[in-house]
């Protein structure tokens, strides 16, 4: 409630001159606005907004529970049809349907940890990466195409394989997708593929293990983040480093593009979010979770289509919903029992997927207005 005078009567101002509908329209895009129905606010104006509100900007505070993996949940993806895919670390792929939480096939993918699922932009096709040194393009019927191998898998003194495939992200254009590495000596080396099975580049500069990829919106830049605690930013026309971005103290494990491509957000064990330009340049640093609770590292980061806001999951076992100009958290999710390490938006603009390894995926709405 208004806490001086003149907000007091600017508010009584606002209801009284404003028609239900208009106010509904102010309502819609504000952030909490079902927060402000929910709470059967007293004034009739508000009342009969926040009801308008409800049925143009539909919520639920339902969760949707995906079961049925046996080991953890280690990425999601959303297909534009609705549909879901989720990898787990005992190989497996399923496909889900996500309003009834009902699994469609399971696909016995990889020999080992599926580590990430990426969409391609034309809704058929996905592509998949595992600690068992190949990635794999898929149709959504569970069909294989094509299988990358892209290093040997072996283990020397206890060392991970060489090509471990431990991040994967789409670009824009369709027919590409970039694969982050780990073991010797393919360490730290990020392959960008065409779907035809060709080996278009290899990016090289991190010294260890790629532990999170994402592309920009227009495809103009790579991020990639690494547990040598570095962030860098790639592009793709040039096949060049455009920047390194220093500044966390432990493994980068999360970096999502904001979509406006004016800034891009990266995570790290560190428990620290943090927002950049594109010519490395650090404009925020939040802690966000709880650091009490298995460090409090961040796994995943979503930004969301206001370019406003963005999620971001943990070890703490929460998902945030957080502004990104100044850090405040909007939404604290508390759906998963486990750590989260993936996180999705899907196509209907209002809901995200996220997986944990409490062996779930899980469906929620984040509670924003959709952006136009």
């Amino acid at each position: 409630m208004p806490t001086t005078r003149a907000a007091r009567r600017a508010a009584r101002c606002l209801t009284e001159v404003l028609p239900a509908d208009a106010l509904g329209l102010v309502l819609y895009q504000l952030p909490l606005a079902h927060d402000i129905a929910s709470v059967a606010p007293t004034c009739h104006a508000l009342c009969d907004a926040a009801k308008l509100t409800g049925k143009a900007r539909p919520y639920s505070g339902k969760v949707v529970t995906l079961a049925g993996h046996v080991q953890a949940v280690q990425d999601v993806a959303a297909a534009p049809n609705g549909r879901i895919i989720t990898g787990a670390d005992d190989g497996m792929i399923k496909v889900w349907r996500d309003g009834a939480g009902k699994s469609l096939r399971t696909i016995r993918a990889h020999e080992t940890y599926v580590e990430g699922v990426a969409m391609l932009p034309d809704g058929a096709r996905f592509v998949s990466g595992s600690s068992d040194c190949t990635a794999k393009l898929w149709t959504l019927d569970g069909a294989l195409e094509r299988t990358f191998k892209v290093g040997q898998r072996h283990w020397v003194n206890a060392a991970p394989p060489d090509g471990w495939v431990y991040a994967i992200a789409a670009l824009p254009d369709g027919v590409h997708f970039v694969v982050g590495l780990g073991g010797s000596p393919s360490q730290g080396e990020i392959r960008l593929y065409h779907v035809d099975g060709t080996l278009v580049h290899t990016f090289t500069g991190h010294t260890t293990m790629v532990g999170a990829l994402a592309v920009t919106p227009g495809g103009q830049h790579i991020i990639s983040g690494s547990f040598d605690n570095l962030v860098k930013v790639w592009s793709v026309a040039s096949k060049s480093l455009v920047s390194t971005c220093d500044g966390h103290t432990d493994r980068v494990t999360a970096v999502a593009a904001m979509p406006d491509g004016q800034r891009f957000l990266s995570g790290s064990l560190d428990a620290t979010v943090r927002v950049w330009l594109f010519d490395g340049t650090p404009e925020k640093i939040f802690w966000l979770h709880d650091k009490e609770m298995n460090g409090g590292g961040v796994r995943a980061l979503v930004g969301m289509p206001d370019n406003q806001h963005a999620l971001s999951s943990s070890n703490d076992t929460t998902i945030k919903l957080f502004n990104v100009n100044d850090g405040a958290v909007l939404l604290t999710f508390t759906h998963h029992t486990a750590q989260v390490g993936c996180l999705a938006l899907l196509p209907d603009g209002l809901r995200f997927a996220s997986g944990s390894n409490d062996k779930t995926a899980r469906i929620a709405y984040h509670g924003l207005a959709p952006h136009k």
